[in-house]
């Protein structure tokens, strides 16, 4: 029985918080900033100083978003899988908003110190072979914007939109660099400051490269294949895999894998699913998979013995190392598969410390494993389930309308606020207004796991 107060041993540390991996991903973009101002060049204006400032740091923070969406472990392990791209999508819009701007930015002047002057100069500067590659890193920038923006719309594919998307962010960080290279006054008197912008830009496009060349050649050499694909619920399938062959390949409940069952490895069409399955498991593996597209509306086209690759696996959501006197387990909809992978882990572990689910859904015919989970009620010493549908069946023990703030306001003490750790993962809009609820009744930030359900 478990009597300790990690429930297993900490061979990870928890990832830093949102707030402070932003801290820490601005922090790093300034570095190169800091670097120039010691370096005294003349100050041009005030305008020009922060305009500077602006063109160093956003460049920087631009090439630092290839770590964060490269599924590295070794950065993933301290950003978190969820804060990490949920950074990687908000810092990107601010940089590609301000990328958009910049030549405006840099001309806006030129029309008041002299307009006569001021369209042959834009012209001029957009023609010179400093300024190319600026323009075309701007009009790939341009395209891939309005790509991100208009997909549903244009119907491009979710694994056309990722290898596009790649294609782009490597093209963009290359021109990019050069161009700071060829107009940026600081390495004309510091060799050193350019050196910077490749080596960064050589790691951003390296992390890249391994993605899609080097994760392929291991993947391949771990295979795994398909066991059983079944219903779970009215829209949920129960995918089971298994180790094709004898390879080290070990995971935490909770944490999620990349699957390929195109065939072929170098092929990029993957997709991501939590793991539903508790580690003892293993050769086997579980996911609880919602349709929700054309892949997962189709994953009954799977047979058994099919060969499948998988990347990972990945994410901190998971039970290692975290200290609490209690465990709130909370789900939407689909978010039901890596919760289940925990709460089975914990069956298997004898928890005894008190655990709480709150399992939401729209209909019950929606709800999976019940049986088991009732089951495990019975197995665990201080376990209790409440289910929250949107719309209320007879005879179905459930909480009407959402899991709200005043559903959690009432389903813990404040004791438990301050000291359980609590779990969520769900669709994005589910997990975020969740994910307030529990800071708005008092659960410090540090104490909240979640996971989203998205990586588009």
């Amino acid at each position: 029985m478990s009597t300790s107060s990690a429930l297993l041993p900490p061979s990870r540390k928890p990832p830093l918080t949102f707030r402070r991996l932003l801290v820490a991903y601005v922090l790093i973009a300034l570095v190169p900033y800091v670097w120039s101002t010691t370096q005294q060049l003349e100050v041009r204006g005030v305008y020009q100083s922060i305009l500077t400032a602006l063109n160093i740091s956003m460049l920087a923070a631009l090439l630092a978003q290839y770590p964060l969406s490269g599924r590295i472990n070794a950065v993933t392990r301290y950003t978190g899988v969820d804060n990490g791209m949920l950074l990687h999508r908000k810092a990107g819009e601010i940089i590609a908003l301000f990328f958009l701007l910049h030549p405006f930015l840099i001309i806006i002047p030129r029309f008041f110190i002299a307009p006569q002057h001021a369209l042959g100069d834009i012209w001029s500067s957009l023609t010179t072979g400093e300024s190319s590659t600026g323009v075309f890193a701007w009009v790939i920038m341009i395209v891939w914007v309005l790509m991100s923006m208009y997909r549903d719309k244009l119907r491009i594919s979710y694994e056309s939109w990722r290898i596009s998307h790649g294609i782009g962010l490597v093209a963009v960080a290359i021109l990019g660099t050069h161009h700071a290279i060829s107009v940026g006054r600081h390495g004309r008197y510091e060799p050193w400051f350019d050196v910077m912008w490749i080596v960064l830009c050589s790691i951003a496009v390296g992390i890249v490269a391994y993605t899609y060349f080097i994760r392929p050649i291991q993947q391949k050499k771990q295979p795994f294949k398909v066991v059983e694909v079944e219903k779970a619920g009215s829209n949920d399938w129960a995918l089971t895999i298994e180790k094709d062959g004898d390879f080290p390949f070990h995971f935490d409940a909770g944490q999620f894998l990349w699957i390929n069952t195109s065939g072929n490895p170098y092929n990029r069409v993957e997709h991501p699913f939590s793991i539903a399955s508790s580690p003892s498991s293993l050769p086997r593996v579980s996911f609880i998979i919602r349709e929700l597209g054309d892949y997962t509306s189709n994953l009954e086209a799977l047979k058994p013995g099919q060969r499948v690759f998988v990347d990972g696996p990945h994410g901190v959501f998971t039970l290692n190392g975290r200290s609490s006197s209690g465990i709130a387990l909370i789900a939407g909809g689909a978010g039901i598969g890596p919760i289940l992978g925990i709460l089975r882990q914990l069956r298997d572990l004898g928890e005894t410390k008190p655990i709480r689910l709150i399992y939401g859904n729209r209909q019950f015919d929606q709800m999976v494993f019940q049986e088991e989970i009732h089951s495990i009620e019975k197995a665990l010493s201080d376990f209790d389930q409440t289910l929250v549908l949107e719309q209320p069946e007879d005879g179905v023990d459930a909480q009407a309308g959402f899991i709200s703030q005043n559903l959690l306001e009432g389903a813990f003490s404040t004791d438990q606020k301050e000291s359980w750790v609590f779990y969520v993962c769900g669709p994005p809009v589910m997990v975020e207004a969740v994910s307030d609820h529990l800071r708005t009744i008092g659960v410090p930030e540090k104490q909240i796991l979640f996971e989203q359900l998205a990586f588009a």
